[in-house]
């Protein structure tokens, strides 16, 4: 992706593009007094942003008092944030920004069994020191 300049409705706009599409990477935000922002995705979920020392919310909160953006998005990169996010708070923080979550993606936290019962293992497998004990 090229780079794009926008406000802050842009950023998000595009964020929730990516989130729709299952991508994973990171987006590389410069803001109008050249600060660097990250926002990092992994399989189309939240994992953390950070801004000029502030993380999450108040990343997210400096960026939308920006007038003007500068952003891009680069696949595959996963830039390591100081506070990461579980994938409930991540959810949460892109709801706050006024993000839609997907059905499956409501399901899958709320714990529904999408594979059914677990099949009880025929055998217990023992093992001590290294080596499987049969009986």
């Amino acid at each position: 992706m090229s780079h794009i300049t926008a406000n802050f409705n842009g950023l998000k706009n595009t964020l929730f593009a990516l989130v729709d599409k299952g991508a994973s990477g990171t987006l590389f935000v410069a803001t109008e007094d050249n600060h660097a922002a990250q926002i990092v995705l992994f399989k189309g979920r939240l994992q953390g942003a950070a801004c000029n020392g502030c993380c999450n919310v108040a990343a997210f909160d400096r960026l939308a008092t920006m007038a003007e953006l500068r952003f891009a998005f680069t696949p595959e990169l996963i830039y390591p944030v100081a506070d990461t996010l579980l994938p409930e708070q991540g959810d949460q923080l892109l709801q706050q920004l006024g993000y839609v979550l997907p059905v499956k993606m409501l399901e899958d936290d709320a714990g529904c069994d999408l594979l059914g019962p677990a099949a009880q293992p025929q055998q217990t497998l023992r093992v001590y020191r290294g080596r499987v004990i049969t009986g």
